[in-house]
Protein backbone atom coordinates (compact mmCIF):
# COMPACT_ATOMS: atom_id res chain seq x y z
CA UNK A 1 0.00 0.00 0.00
CA UNK A 2 2.86 2.38 0.81
CA UNK A 3 4.42 1.61 -2.59
CA UNK A 4 1.13 2.41 -4.34
CA UNK A 5 0.84 5.77 -2.59
CA UNK A 6 4.48 6.55 -3.44
CA UNK A 7 3.77 5.56 -7.04
CA UNK A 8 0.84 7.98 -7.33
CA UNK A 9 2.74 10.88 -5.78
CA UNK A 10 5.80 10.16 -7.92
CA UNK A 11 3.68 10.31 -11.06
CA UNK A 12 2.02 13.54 -9.92
CA UNK A 13 5.36 15.22 -9.31
CA UNK A 14 7.51 13.72 -12.04
CA UNK A 15 5.21 13.37 -15.10
CA UNK A 16 2.26 13.94 -16.54
CA UNK A 17 -11.50 16.93 -15.45
CA UNK A 18 -13.00 14.24 -17.00
CA UNK A 19 -15.98 16.41 -17.88
CA UNK A 20 -19.09 15.68 -15.93
CA UNK A 21 -17.70 13.68 -13.00
CA UNK A 22 -18.66 15.00 -9.58
CA UNK A 23 -15.41 14.96 -7.60
CA UNK A 24 -16.29 15.15 -3.92
CA UNK A 25 -13.78 14.83 -1.13
CA UNK A 26 -13.95 11.98 1.36
CA UNK A 27 -16.37 9.64 -0.40
CA UNK A 28 -15.78 6.39 1.45
CA UNK A 29 -16.13 2.74 0.48
CA UNK A 30 -19.24 2.14 2.60
CA UNK A 31 -21.24 4.98 1.08
CA UNK A 32 -20.03 4.13 -2.43
CA UNK A 33 -21.29 0.55 -1.99
CA UNK A 34 -24.66 1.94 -0.85
CA UNK A 35 -25.11 4.05 -3.96
CA UNK A 36 -23.05 6.95 -2.53
CA UNK A 37 -25.62 7.64 0.18
CA UNK A 38 -24.85 8.93 3.68
CA UNK A 39 -26.83 12.12 4.24
CA UNK A 40 -28.76 10.40 7.06
CA UNK A 41 -27.10 6.95 7.32
CA UNK A 42 -23.36 7.65 7.74
CA UNK A 43 -22.00 5.79 10.81
CA UNK A 44 -18.32 6.72 11.05
CA UNK A 45 -16.06 9.76 11.31
CA UNK A 46 -16.40 10.16 7.53
CA UNK A 47 -19.89 11.44 8.36
CA UNK A 48 -18.27 14.88 8.32
CA UNK A 49 -17.98 14.53 4.52
CA UNK A 50 -21.72 13.82 4.26
CA UNK A 51 -23.68 15.43 7.10
CA UNK A 52 -22.22 16.33 10.51
CA UNK A 53 -25.60 15.74 12.19
CA UNK A 54 -25.22 12.00 11.47
CA UNK A 55 -22.45 11.83 14.08
CA UNK A 56 -25.43 11.27 16.38
CA UNK A 57 -25.79 7.82 14.77
CA UNK A 58 -22.57 6.78 16.49
CA UNK A 59 -22.91 5.53 20.06
CA UNK A 60 -19.28 4.72 20.79
CA UNK A 61 -15.81 6.09 20.08
CA UNK A 62 -12.80 5.04 18.08
CA UNK A 63 -9.70 6.32 16.31
CA UNK A 64 -8.60 4.95 12.93
CA UNK A 65 -4.86 5.42 12.59
CA UNK A 66 -3.96 4.84 9.95
CA UNK A 67 -6.82 4.36 7.53
CA UNK A 68 -6.01 3.55 3.91
CA UNK A 69 -8.41 3.52 0.99
CA UNK A 70 -7.43 2.70 -2.59
CA UNK A 71 -9.79 3.25 -5.52
CA UNK A 72 -8.85 2.16 -9.04
CA UNK A 73 -10.53 1.64 -12.40
CA UNK A 74 -10.36 -1.56 -14.40
CA UNK A 75 -7.88 0.07 -16.82
CA UNK A 76 -5.44 1.02 -14.07
CA UNK A 77 -3.78 -2.41 -13.97
CA UNK A 78 -1.92 -1.51 -17.18
CA UNK A 79 -0.89 1.79 -15.58
CA UNK A 80 0.46 -0.04 -12.54
CA UNK A 81 2.40 -2.51 -14.72
CA UNK A 82 3.88 0.37 -16.71
CA UNK A 83 4.97 2.19 -13.56
CA UNK A 84 6.42 -0.97 -12.05
CA UNK A 85 8.61 -1.44 -15.11
CA UNK A 86 9.80 2.16 -15.02
CA UNK A 87 7.60 3.26 -17.92
CA UNK A 88 6.65 6.70 -16.61
CA UNK A 89 9.55 8.42 -18.26
CA UNK A 90 7.72 10.71 -20.70
CA UNK A 91 10.57 13.10 -21.33
CA UNK A 92 11.30 12.01 -24.91
CA UNK A 93 9.06 12.17 -27.94
CA UNK A 94 9.24 8.41 -28.44
CA UNK A 95 8.22 7.75 -24.82
CA UNK A 96 5.18 9.95 -25.33
CA UNK A 97 4.20 8.19 -28.57
CA UNK A 98 4.58 4.79 -26.91
CA UNK A 99 2.41 5.85 -23.98
CA UNK A 100 -0.33 7.08 -26.33
CA UNK A 101 -0.21 3.86 -28.32
CA UNK A 102 -0.44 1.69 -25.19
CA UNK A 103 -3.35 3.50 -23.55
CA UNK A 104 -5.43 4.63 -26.52
CA UNK A 105 -9.12 4.28 -25.62
CA UNK A 106 -8.38 3.54 -21.95
CA UNK A 107 -9.16 5.49 -18.78
CA UNK A 108 -6.79 4.59 -15.91
CA UNK A 109 -7.99 6.08 -12.62
CA UNK A 110 -6.34 5.82 -9.19
CA UNK A 111 -7.28 7.52 -5.93
CA UNK A 112 -5.51 6.94 -2.64
CA UNK A 113 -6.67 8.33 0.70
CA UNK A 114 -4.86 7.98 4.00
CA UNK A 115 -4.88 9.67 7.38
CA UNK A 116 -6.53 9.59 10.77
CA UNK A 117 -10.23 9.69 11.67
CA UNK A 118 -11.55 10.11 15.21
CA UNK A 119 -15.03 10.20 16.73
CA UNK A 120 -16.19 10.41 20.35
CA UNK A 121 -19.79 9.99 21.51
CA UNK A 122 -20.47 12.05 24.63
CA UNK A 123 -24.13 11.32 25.32
CA UNK A 124 -26.69 8.72 24.20
CA UNK A 125 -28.96 11.50 22.92
CA UNK A 126 -26.50 12.18 20.12
CA UNK A 127 -23.87 14.64 21.30
CA UNK A 128 -20.69 13.63 19.44
CA UNK A 129 -17.50 15.24 18.17
CA UNK A 130 -15.23 14.07 15.35
CA UNK A 131 -12.27 15.04 13.20
CA UNK A 132 -10.47 14.04 10.00
CA UNK A 133 -6.84 14.59 9.10
CA UNK A 134 -6.46 13.10 5.65
CA UNK A 135 -4.56 13.24 2.36
CA UNK A 136 -6.26 12.36 -0.90
CA UNK A 137 -4.36 11.87 -4.18
CA UNK A 138 -6.18 11.43 -7.51
CA UNK A 139 -4.78 10.51 -10.92
CA UNK A 140 -7.21 10.30 -13.86
CA UNK A 141 -5.93 9.73 -17.41
CA UNK A 142 -7.75 9.29 -20.69
CA UNK A 143 -6.01 8.73 -24.04
CA UNK A 144 -8.36 9.45 -26.94
CA UNK A 145 -8.60 10.21 -30.68
CA UNK A 146 -6.88 7.22 -32.38
CA UNK A 147 -6.06 9.25 -35.53
CA UNK A 148 -4.39 12.03 -33.54
CA UNK A 149 -3.85 10.75 -29.97
CA UNK A 150 -3.94 13.09 -27.00
CA UNK A 151 -3.42 12.47 -23.29
CA UNK A 152 -6.09 14.13 -21.16
CA UNK A 153 -4.88 14.14 -17.56
CA UNK A 154 -6.33 15.28 -14.26
CA UNK A 155 -4.29 15.10 -11.07
CA UNK A 156 -4.99 16.43 -7.62
CA UNK A 157 -3.51 16.27 -4.13
CA UNK A 158 -5.70 17.48 -1.23
CA UNK A 159 -4.88 17.85 2.45
CA UNK A 160 -8.05 18.00 4.53
CA UNK A 161 -8.38 19.05 8.16
CA UNK A 162 -11.91 19.19 9.50
CA UNK A 163 -13.71 19.09 12.82
CA UNK A 164 -17.38 18.67 13.56
CA UNK A 165 -20.06 18.26 16.20
CA UNK A 166 -23.61 16.93 16.43
CA UNK A 167 -25.91 18.58 18.99
CA UNK A 168 -29.20 16.93 20.03
CA UNK A 169 -32.27 19.06 20.64
CA UNK A 170 -34.44 18.02 23.60
CA UNK A 171 -34.57 14.23 23.86
CA UNK A 172 -32.52 13.83 20.69
CA UNK A 173 -35.12 13.34 17.96
CA UNK A 174 -33.85 16.49 16.27
CA UNK A 175 -30.11 16.89 15.83
CA UNK A 176 -28.11 19.80 14.45
CA UNK A 177 -24.57 19.43 13.14
CA UNK A 178 -21.72 21.66 12.01
CA UNK A 179 -18.34 21.09 10.38
CA UNK A 180 -15.42 23.47 9.96
CA UNK A 181 -12.81 22.50 7.40
CA UNK A 182 -9.54 23.68 5.90
CA UNK A 183 -8.37 22.31 2.55
CA UNK A 184 -5.00 22.67 0.83
CA UNK A 185 -5.18 21.75 -2.86
CA UNK A 186 -2.63 21.20 -5.63
CA UNK A 187 -3.93 20.14 -9.03
CA UNK A 188 -3.27 20.04 -12.75
CA UNK A 189 -5.74 19.47 -15.59
CA UNK A 190 -4.29 19.37 -19.11
CA UNK A 191 -4.37 17.78 -22.55
CA UNK A 192 -1.11 16.87 -24.30
CA UNK A 193 -1.56 15.81 -27.91
CA UNK A 194 0.41 14.44 -30.84
CA UNK A 195 0.97 17.99 -32.11
CA UNK A 196 2.56 18.98 -28.78
CA UNK A 197 4.86 15.97 -28.93
CA UNK A 198 5.90 16.71 -32.54
CA UNK A 199 6.68 20.30 -31.58
CA UNK A 200 8.77 19.13 -28.64
CA UNK A 201 6.64 20.93 -26.07
CA UNK A 202 7.50 20.19 -22.45
CA UNK A 203 5.23 17.64 -20.79
CA UNK A 204 3.28 19.40 -17.99
CA UNK A 205 4.07 18.55 -14.36
CA UNK A 206 2.27 19.33 -11.14
CA UNK A 207 5.38 20.97 -9.69
CA UNK A 208 5.91 23.44 -12.56
CA UNK A 209 2.45 23.87 -14.10
CA UNK A 210 -0.02 23.02 -11.34
CA UNK A 211 -2.48 25.32 -9.60
CA UNK A 212 -2.68 25.54 -5.83
CA UNK A 213 -4.71 27.14 -3.09
CA UNK A 214 -5.93 26.92 0.47
CA UNK A 215 -9.32 27.78 1.86
CA UNK A 216 -11.75 27.17 4.70
CA UNK A 217 -15.48 26.65 4.93
CA UNK A 218 -18.27 24.98 6.83
CA UNK A 219 -21.17 22.55 6.53
CA UNK A 220 -24.49 22.81 8.40
CA UNK A 221 -26.75 19.78 8.72
CA UNK A 222 -29.83 18.49 10.48
CA UNK A 223 -31.31 15.08 11.24
CA UNK A 224 -34.71 13.96 12.50
CA UNK A 225 -35.06 10.45 13.97
CA UNK A 226 -38.63 9.22 14.32
CA UNK A 227 -39.41 7.56 17.65
CA UNK A 228 -41.43 4.66 16.25
CA UNK A 229 -41.09 1.04 15.12
CA UNK A 230 -40.20 2.21 11.61
CA UNK A 231 -37.13 4.09 12.91
CA UNK A 232 -37.46 6.48 10.00
CA UNK A 233 -34.91 9.29 9.62
CA UNK A 234 -34.69 12.29 7.35
CA UNK A 235 -32.16 15.09 7.13
CA UNK A 236 -30.25 17.51 4.98
CA UNK A 237 -27.02 19.44 4.69
CA UNK A 238 -25.79 22.74 3.30
CA UNK A 239 -22.15 22.99 2.22
CA UNK A 240 -20.72 26.44 1.76
CA UNK A 241 -18.60 26.85 -1.34
CA UNK A 242 -14.86 27.23 -0.74
CA UNK A 243 -12.47 29.24 -2.92
CA UNK A 244 -9.04 27.62 -3.26
CA UNK A 245 -6.85 30.22 -4.91
CA UNK A 246 -5.89 29.18 -8.45
CA UNK A 247 -7.17 25.63 -7.92
CA UNK A 248 -10.72 24.42 -8.59
CA UNK A 249 -13.07 25.70 -5.88
CA UNK A 250 -15.39 23.42 -3.93
CA UNK A 251 -18.93 24.24 -5.05
CA UNK A 252 -21.83 25.08 -2.81
CA UNK A 253 -24.19 22.15 -2.33
CA UNK A 254 -27.59 21.28 -0.89
CA UNK A 255 -28.52 17.65 -0.23
CA UNK A 256 -31.44 15.78 1.34
CA UNK A 257 -31.81 12.22 2.52
CA UNK A 258 -34.19 9.72 4.06
CA UNK A 259 -33.33 6.44 5.76
CA UNK A 260 -34.58 3.59 7.88
CA UNK A 261 -33.01 1.09 10.31
CA UNK A 262 -34.60 -2.26 11.21
CA UNK A 263 -33.36 -4.92 13.65
CA UNK A 264 -34.20 -8.63 13.19
CA UNK A 265 -32.32 -10.71 15.77
CA UNK A 266 -28.76 -11.07 14.54
CA UNK A 267 -29.55 -8.98 11.45
CA UNK A 268 -29.72 -5.22 10.99
CA UNK A 269 -31.03 -3.67 7.78
CA UNK A 270 -30.41 -0.05 6.75
CA UNK A 271 -32.08 1.60 3.77
CA UNK A 272 -31.17 5.02 2.36
CA UNK A 273 -32.32 7.41 -0.35
CA UNK A 274 -30.36 10.61 -1.05
CA UNK A 275 -30.83 13.53 -3.41
CA UNK A 276 -27.50 15.31 -3.85
CA UNK A 277 -26.16 18.24 -5.87
CA UNK A 278 -29.53 19.99 -5.60
CA UNK A 279 -27.75 23.28 -6.20
CA UNK A 280 -26.74 21.97 -9.68
CA UNK A 281 -23.14 23.13 -9.22
CA UNK A 282 -21.29 19.86 -8.75
CA UNK A 283 -21.23 18.56 -12.33
CA UNK A 284 -21.95 19.65 -15.87
CA UNK A 285 -24.70 22.20 -16.42
CA UNK A 286 -25.96 20.05 -19.27
CA UNK A 287 -27.80 17.42 -17.23
CA UNK A 288 -30.40 18.80 -14.83
CA UNK A 289 -32.21 15.47 -14.46
CA UNK A 290 -33.15 14.07 -11.05
CA UNK A 291 -31.62 10.74 -12.15
CA UNK A 292 -28.17 12.39 -12.12
CA UNK A 293 -28.75 13.35 -8.48
CA UNK A 294 -30.54 10.30 -7.09
CA UNK A 295 -28.72 7.78 -4.88
CA UNK A 296 -30.17 4.85 -2.99
CA UNK A 297 -28.85 1.76 -1.28
CA UNK A 298 -29.03 -0.65 1.61
CA UNK A 299 -26.83 -2.47 4.11
CA UNK A 300 -27.41 -5.84 5.77
CA UNK A 301 -25.43 -6.17 8.99
CA UNK A 302 -24.87 -9.62 10.48
CA UNK A 303 -23.99 -10.04 14.18
CA UNK A 304 -24.16 -6.38 15.33
CA UNK A 305 -21.18 -5.23 17.40
CA UNK A 306 -22.81 -1.94 18.43
CA UNK A 307 -25.68 0.29 17.36
CA UNK A 308 -23.67 1.44 14.37
CA UNK A 309 -21.38 -1.45 13.36
CA UNK A 310 -21.71 -5.17 12.60
CA UNK A 311 -19.27 -8.05 12.40
CA UNK A 312 -20.17 -8.60 8.72
CA UNK A 313 -21.84 -6.06 6.43
CA UNK A 314 -23.18 -6.63 2.90
CA UNK A 315 -24.14 -3.59 0.82
CA UNK A 316 -25.64 -2.64 -2.52
CA UNK A 317 -27.10 0.41 -4.20
CA UNK A 318 -27.66 2.57 -7.27
CA UNK A 319 -25.99 5.89 -8.04
CA UNK A 320 -27.05 7.88 -11.12
CA UNK A 321 -28.57 4.66 -12.47
CA UNK A 322 -25.42 2.59 -11.93
CA UNK A 323 -25.26 -0.45 -9.65
CA UNK A 324 -22.81 -0.80 -6.74
CA UNK A 325 -22.04 -3.54 -4.22
CA UNK A 326 -19.64 -4.15 -1.36
CA UNK A 327 -18.84 -5.99 1.85
CA UNK A 328 -16.95 -5.44 5.10
CA UNK A 329 -15.56 -7.46 7.99
CA UNK A 330 -15.03 -5.55 11.23
CA UNK A 331 -12.93 -6.81 14.13
CA UNK A 332 -14.43 -4.19 16.40
CA UNK A 333 -12.15 -1.14 16.52
CA UNK A 334 -8.92 -3.03 16.01
CA UNK A 335 -9.09 -3.89 12.32
CA UNK A 336 -11.60 -3.21 9.55
CA UNK A 337 -11.31 -4.48 5.97
CA UNK A 338 -13.79 -3.69 3.21
CA UNK A 339 -14.25 -3.68 -0.54
CA UNK A 340 -16.61 -2.09 -3.05
CA UNK A 341 -17.37 -2.35 -6.76
CA UNK A 342 -19.17 0.61 -8.27
CA UNK A 343 -19.61 2.55 -11.50
CA UNK A 344 -18.82 6.25 -11.67
CA UNK A 345 -20.41 8.43 -14.33
CA UNK A 346 -17.66 10.46 -16.04
CA UNK A 347 -19.68 11.77 -18.95
CA UNK A 348 -21.97 14.70 -19.52
CA UNK A 349 -25.14 12.73 -18.82
CA UNK A 350 -26.07 9.78 -16.62
CA UNK A 351 -25.24 6.54 -18.46
CA UNK A 352 -23.09 8.23 -21.10
CA UNK A 353 -19.56 7.25 -20.06
CA UNK A 354 -19.47 4.91 -17.03
CA UNK A 355 -16.17 3.95 -15.38
CA UNK A 356 -15.99 0.62 -13.53
CA UNK A 357 -14.03 1.00 -10.29
CA UNK A 358 -12.95 -0.97 -7.22
CA UNK A 359 -12.34 0.30 -3.69
CA UNK A 360 -10.19 -1.48 -1.09
CA UNK A 361 -10.21 -0.25 2.50
CA UNK A 362 -8.08 -1.06 5.55
CA UNK A 363 -7.98 0.62 8.94
CA UNK A 364 -6.35 -0.06 12.26
CA UNK A 365 -7.64 1.58 15.38
CA UNK A 366 -8.49 1.53 19.04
Amino acid sequence: MKKLFTLIIAFLLASPVMAGEIRRLGEDYRSKAMGNTGIVTATSATALFYNPATLSNIFTWWIDTPMMELTYSDDSKDLYDTAKSGGFNLETQQDQFDFMDTYIGKNPYIKFTTGTNAVVNISARGLSIAGNYTYEAVLDIKVRNPSMPEISTFMRLDHVRQYGISIPIGIGQWVLGATYKTIERNELDFTYGMADALEGSDFPTLASDGASGIGSGYDLGFLYRQNSASRLMFGGVYRKGIELGDATPIPEEYALGIGMVQQFGIFRWIGALDFRDLSYKGASDGDKSINRRTHWGSELGIFPLSKSRSWISIRNGFSQGNYSTGAEISFWRVFVIGGTRYIEETGEYAGQNPSNRTVLYFSFGF
